[in-house]
């Protein structure tokens, strides 16, 4: 592609002819710019013209010197400025016509030994005689050119700041189109929206970047009608959000992106004009929704229940729209993201209590939600200031509904109509167990929802946990072992036994599991039995209390990987857990310790020993292990320990209904590309997909997927997820397509090579 710059060159280098009969050859080539309209090109200039010197202040490193050192250089009688032997020396001479050179008598003094090179050597310029300008070089009919460009002042104003941009560009792009200052502009400033933005946040102006500066007021000021030349960064914020005409473009990439801080502070400095105006482009109008919200939020407490509900949705209705500004997408709302989830448990639900099996369904089908809900409003207010009030309005609608919950079961509990589970022999087909403590069901239904995003097939049901619902006693409880061990007699510790009458700790867990044949660590074999284990739900609750509800979302995504490592190894996956929680910020109500309970130990704040033939007033309930082991539970949502956040080893909904997630994958997942390495030792790739062991690999020509192979029949990968192979040499360097294919044929991922590597 010829460009403008090359055609200088070459008429430059052409400059240098002459007739070897009756001439000797030129001593130079002068090029006068009155104007210095060339200046900008200069620069690029000397890279490809090694023999391109100038007339200025003396700077051997651009070549550039007064009259007298240009004599020397072209004479060669400075070996620091080498010049080829065969290379005409080219002298730029800025801001001085050829006529002040060629009336001897009359040139300046400092010019004068370039005198010589008018009658020793050639003038570069038109074939009139006269020296080229620029747009004079570009568009004349006795040029090498001939492109179309205005004549008036802003036009050649507008091509001097866009020379190199302009003389860069090929010329099949230059040709055919008329250019004046608003097309020469918009070459050195393409982009208004961004330019506008970039100036307003202090990125670039006038002193930093001219020429770019001048093109962008030039385009402002006609398509903005705004000239940055006059008028502040304050006045443009006004402008901005306002959003009339063009403007509201410029609004559009703002609300696009996440930087532009310097913007943000100037539109703080702004407030609407009238009440009709839209509020949504004015920090002030956000952050006075928050502070708002705050204090309408931190005042439900002084509401009843229906009340305090009333008065979320309300909320809700006044403060939806703030979540859809660019506020709001930049993390300055949070109170009002949180209130769309405030309001979803202002909406719950009583579970219903006439049947354990109804209230189960029902809270694997909606009341899971609820907690999901809550835990995403918590998340979503991380400053103190803001959770404290996001606490206040969870404390007034969703304590209440976990309590209502937690005293429905305990009454079928009560009454007959509830049996949580005994220890028995664990019935699935799946080579692997995966534990996860303290999986509760809004989490679990989460998990469900990010496996199956990932092709994977998920079936979720529930089944009701032992009790007391701590990990001493339901852990060995939903282990494939459950029915080797039983209770004692008397226990303190929540454990149950061994057929030696040791203690199920997760030592002697272990080993009783790997006795029956399950591996407890990691198995090459897909088709072995594995018990395994993940998540820290359970040990972040205890050691965070309300603030586990910002950590949950990662921690369910840690999961995640750890099926999906699973299953693509082959493996079918049971995920099970042992008991389910309760959160509530600012503590659970307390529940006092009655004579006749021993003193909860350790986390076991929502349970407490019976003593021998004591009376309490709590529900108990046997032991799992052992039913002549009681052990209460404290009433409704309450807590034996005062301030306590997390806690669980109760009855509610959240502790006892399980979830079980049955895992398997849905014939191969489709793999990113990053996880397809390649190698290239000469001809032969080596390939390496972890992971995939037995998928199908083919190299075809060109860089579509569809294209011949140029191996024939592919390969397979091994066990180590491997493989390699040789191509021709006579596809050397070509392009082609790396593809990785199922038992079906369908393409899992790709990566476009070329033949023997870069």
């Amino acid at each position: 592609m010829t460009t403008p710059l090359d055609e200088l060159v070459a008429v430059l280098h052409d400059a240098a002819s002459f007739n070897p009969g009756a001439e000797a050859a030129p001593e130079s080539i002068v090029w006068c710019d009155l104007n210095g309209e060339f200046s900008t090109l200069i620069p690029t200039l000397r890279e490809r013209l090694p023999e391109l010197l100038t007339y200025g202040d003396h700077d051997p490193a651009t070549r550039t010197g007064p009259a007298v050192w240009l004599r020397a250089v072209t004479a060669r009688a400075l070996p620091s400025i080498p010049l080829s032997d065969v290379a005409t020396p080219i002298v730029y001479v800025p801001g001085v016509a050829r006529e002040v050179l060629k009336g001897a008598e009359d040139c300046p003094t400092l010019l004068q030994p370039l005198v010589w090179f008018t009658v020793a050597g050639n003038l570069f310029g038109h074939v009139n005689g006269k020296d080229w300008t620029l747009r004079s070089f570009l568009t004349s009919d006795r040029g090498p050119l001939k492109l179309n460009i205005a004549d008036d002042a802003p036009t050649r104003m507008a091509l001097s700041h866009a020379a190199l941009r302009f003389c860069t560009k090929p010329l099949e792009e230059l040709k055919g189109k008329r250019w004046d200052a608003d097309a020469l502009n918009a070459l050195l400033a393409p982009d208004l929206a961004a330019d506008m933005l970039d100036w307003m946040d202090g990125a670039f102006d006038a002193t930093a970047d001219p020429a770019r500066f001048t093109a962008f007021a030039s385009i402002a000021e006609k398509q903005l009608k705004f000239d940055p030349r006059k008028l502040s960064t304050q006045d443009a914020a006004k402008r901005l959000a306002q959003r009339d005409g063009k403007w509201a473009d410029v609004w559009s990439r703002f609300a696009a992106a996440t930087g532009y801080g310097g913007v943000v502070g100037l539109l703080g400095a702004e407030e609407p004009a009238t009440l009709f105006e839209n509020h949504e482009a004015y920090p002030k109008q956000n952050l006075k929704g928050e502070k708002e919200l705050r204090e309408s939020l931190s005042k439900l407490e002084n509401l009843s229940v229906p009340d305090a509900r009333s008065r979320i949705l309300e909320l809700e209705g006044q403060h939806a729209w703030r979540r859809e500004t660019v506020w709001a997408k930049r993390g300055e709302a949070p109170l009002a993201q949180a209130l769309s989830f405030l309001a979803e448990v202002a909406k719950a639900k009583p579970l219903p209590a006439h049947s354990g099996n109804a209230l189960a369904e029902s809270y694997v089908e909606s009341g899971a939600d609820v907690d999901s809900a809550a835990m995403q409003a918590l998340a979503a207010a991380p400053r103190d200031v803001d959770r404290n009030a996001v606490s206040v309005a969870l404390r007034a609608i969703y304590l209440p509904w976990l309590e209502e919950g937690a005293n429905a079961l305990q009454e079928l509990i009560r009454t007959g109509g509830v049996k949580l589970v005994k220890a028995e022999a664990t019935i699935s087909t799946a080579t692997t167990i995966l534990f996860v403590d303290g999986l509760r069901m809004d989490l679990a239904q989460e998990l469900v929802r990010l496996l199956g995003s990932e092709g994977l097939n998920v079936v979720l049901s529930w089944q009701w946990s032992g009790f007391p619902t701590v990990t001493a006693t339901c852990k060995a409880l939903v282990s494939p072992v459950a029915s080797l061990l039983d209770g004692p007699p008397t226990t303190s510790d929540m454990l149950p036994v061994n057929s030696d009458g040791k203690p199920a700790t997760k030592p002697a867990l272990y080993k009783l599991l790997e006795e029956q044949g399950w591996e407890t660590g990691n198995s090459l074999l897909a088709d072995s039995k594995l018990w395994t284990e993940a998540g820290r739900f359970d040990e972040d609750g205890h050691a965070l209390g309300a603030r586990l509800a910002g950590q949950l979302a990662a921690g369910i995504r840690d999961v995640a990987d750890c099926v999906l490592q699973l299953t693509r190894a082959g493996r079918s996956v049971r995920i099970v857990t042992d008991h389910g929680w309760l959160l509530m910020p600012g503590g659970l109500p307390k529940a006092a310790l009655e004579t006749g309970l021993a003193e909860p130990q350790g986390k076991r704040s929502r349970c407490a020993m019976v003593k021998a033939k004591a009376q309490t007033s709590y529900l108990q309930i046997p032991w799992t292990w052992n039913h002549e082991v009681f052990v209460a539970t404290a009433t409704g949502a309450h807590s034996f320990f005062a301030g306590q956040e997390y806690a669980h080893g109760g009855v509610s909904p959240q502790e006892c209904v399980l979830p079980v997630l049955d895992v398997t994958a849905n014939g191969v997942q489709k793999r990113d590309v990053a996880d397809v390495k390649t190698r290239w030792e000469g001809l032969r790739l080596r390939v390496e997909v972890p992971g995939a062991t037995d998928l199908h690999v083919d190299l075809r020509l060109g860089s579509e997927t569809s294209g011949p192979s140029l191996i024939k029949g592919g390969r397979v990968l091994d066990d180590k997820g491997k493989t390699s192979f040789l191509v021709g040499d006579d596809n050397e360097g070509q392009t082609a397509c790396l593809v990785l294919v199922d038992d079906d044929g369908r393409i899992l991922a790709h990566r476009v090579l070329k033949v023997g590597g870069e």
